[in-house]
């Protein structure tokens, strides 16, 4: 009798955690805080040459591009709406 009641115990330990489940929402991201109002249609040829990509929050990422005197250039796009920020990030090197 009381191996019986200990084979069931994990039975029915898993079929009060299964009945204790509940479903998850989907999760609403805030709204971003970057402004895409001023967009561009393409990234310039003159930002140079690909070197990295970035995630700055849900839905945008940076791409980081080096011009041929080593200036770090990034710009922002939001790959949800497909829109490229006109305000790029430039970072000077000496």
């Amino acid at each position: 009798m009381i191996k019986k009641t200990i084979k069931l115990l994990p039975v029915l330990f898993l079929g009060l955690l299964i009945a204790s489940c509940e479903k998850i929402e989907p999760q609403v991201f805030p709204s971003e805080a970057i402004d895409f109002s001023a967009t561009m249609d393409s990234i310039p040829l003159q930002y140079g040459r690909l070197v990295s990509a970035t995630s700055a929050g849900p839905y945008v990422n940076v791409l980081w591009f080096e011009q041929a005197d080593q200036t770090i250039v990034g710009v922002r796009i939001n790959v949800s709406r497909g829109t490229i920020s006109k305000e790029v990030v430039r970072i000077e090197r000496e």
